[in-house]
């Protein structure tokens, strides 16, 4: 399957009423502002879009309004998370109805792999299952599992329709072992989810990013792709500097409540989260308002 994905996939929030249905007219405004900014894909129901708390139904929303609002301009990565393979491949038969380009899964999250055959076992069923393109995603801080490079280049190698990897490891060592492992094949995508990462892993040889902090500033986030892409140092430099300072949002509750928080004062949609996650309070949206005017992002 000679597909590789490139660029920014922007893992989309999910927006939120204040009974946790998905607030449509919120999450249009958020899909088109993602893409007259310039993203290269949507990459729906990931860790940003609280896939693990959205019921059943507001998952299925949240994807019918998805692929009818992207209309195909860009593709979309649906994330179909589970606790085992076969929980996996009924999410992944769901995504299919809805017209999804490409799935992406985890590890299953509760009971973690314990040897390189589970996850070899596990992948291959999942890609066995689907014509669609697989996107492996590699995020031991919440799954408890880490995939190393080499069972992903098995996995390349085994599996036609295994495309990609998002890597949220934060591990420097270990993106450097995948671009040795898999950076020449021109039908595997190498893709970080570390906003901290993504100017030097696009310098080094990586095909993009999928970082969240693309929700608030997806014209940053393109930029600073695309300088990377040029080679343009001194840029990568000031653009890699202001994301960092805008990163300060992940401080205010959970990573969630302090994006959406700053959408909302950025007027696209309300900052509602699935319980547990609890919204930021007023005092620190005041501190938001001014951290995304010192970065530029609001006025």
């Amino acid at each position: 399957m000679s597909i590789r994905f490139e660029g920014i996939f922007s893992p989309t929030i999910t927006p939120l009423d204040e009974k946790e249905r998905v607030d449509e007219l919120g999450f249009v405004k958020q899909l088109n502002r993602l893409i007259d900014n310039g993203v290269h894909g949507i990459y729906l129901l990931g860790t940003s879009g609280e896939f693990t708390t959205l019921t059943n139904t507001e998952r299925e929303r949240a994807m019918d309004i998805a692929v009818k609002t992207v209309g195909g301009r860009v593709p979309i990565i649906c994330g179909v998370m589970d606790t085992s393979a076969q929980r996996i491949i009924q999410n992944i038969e769901i995504a299919e109805q809805f017209g999804v380009d490409v799935v992406a899964a985890t590890p299953g999250y509760y009971y973690p792999s314990t040897d390189d055959a589970d996850l070899i076992e596990f992948y291959q069923t999942i890609a066995a299952s689907t014509e669609l393109p697989v996107f492996i995603y590699n995020i031991p801080s919440t799954v408890k599992t880490s995939i190393k490079p080499q069972v992903v280049a098995q996995l390349a190698e085994d599996c036609d329709n295994i495309v990609g990897i998002k890597d949220s490891s934060g591990d420097w060592t270990n993106c450097l072992n995948l671009l040795t492992l898999l950076g020449d094949r021109t039908d595997f995508s190498i893709m970080l989810g570390s906003h901290t990462a993504i100017g030097a892993a696009v310098l080094f040889g990586a095909d993009g990013g999928v970082i969240s902090i693309s929700n608030v500033a997806p014209k940053e986030s393109v930029a600073l792709y695309n300088a990377a892409k040029a080679r343009d140092i001194d840029e990568v430099h000031r653009l890699q500097k202001l994301l960092l300072q805008l990163s300060k949002m992940y401080t205010y509750g959970q990573g969630v409540s302090g994006m959406k928080a700053c959408l909302e004062i950025l007027g696209v949609c309300n900052a509602y989260t699935t319980n547990p996650l609890l919204p930021v309070s007023d005092a620190a949206k005041d501190e938001l308002r001014q951290l995304l005017s010192e970065a530029g992002i609001a006025k």
